[in-house]
């Protein structure tokens, strides 16, 4: 079970899937029901979920599989250059993931309805402050408090407790980079159907 002021940044591990299906059936709007369960699905910062549309979603491209198409990963930076005072000059740079999402686990209902209900263009026309008022308010409805990057963090305990993912699973899920990159990682990349397989899935 989760601890109150589970908002904190060590997160020891998965609060698990009766906790969070208890939180998404702790309000009847299909919209919050849709974010809470595509923040934790996705694994995606706020920013990124919120730039979310349907045509990010395949959800033909296997039977057991949803895949999540080019996902914007929007906290990305390059150094160009040196500044005089030694500082380095960083572009954003644009950059996407792709990855999958197994059917059969619980939430998915709940996000798959909210993505071919959405008469929106995207997914959550919200601004991030709404966003983290209505998980801090279902939170506060369980006796706990959460935050939206509280889900990134659960979804990676869980990919690691019960896939068993590794570290390299995870950044390749996850969209993660060392602060070194090596070129052999760009060759050895698992891509979607190699993260499927890793969840139990032949792709």
């Amino acid at each position: 079970m989760v601890k109150k002021h589970a908002a904190t940044k060590e997160v020891i591990e998965f609060c698990g899937w009766n906790f969070l299906l208890e939180l998404v059936e702790s309000t009847k709007s299909e919209f919050h029901q849709g974010l809470v369960a595509t923040l934790f699905e996705t694994g995606g910062r706020i920013s990124e979920v919120l730039s979310l549309t349907k045509r990010n979603f395949d959800f033909n491209a296997h039977p057991e599989l949803i895949i999540v198409r080019k996902m914007p990963i929007l906290k990305r930076f390059q150094k160009v250059g040196e500044r005089k005072d030694g500082k380095w000059i960083t572009v954003k740079v644009k950059e996407f993931r792709t990855f999958p999402i197994l059917k059969r686990e619980p939430l998915v209902p709940y996000m798959t309805k909210w993505v071919k209900l959405c008469p929106y263009n995207k997914l959550f026309p919200i601004t991030r402050v709404t966003a983290y008022l209505i998980v801090k308010r279902l939170g506060k409805k369980l006796g706990v408090e959460i935050y939206p990057h509280w889900f990134r963090a659960q979804r990676a305990c869980q990919l690691a407790e019960e896939y068993g993912f590794d570290v390299y699973s995870l950044r390749e899920f996850f969209g993660w980079r060392s602060r070194k990159t090596d070129i052999a990682e760009r060759y050895a990349s698992l891509g979607w159907r190699g993260l499927a397989r890793r969840m139990g899935v032949q792709a």
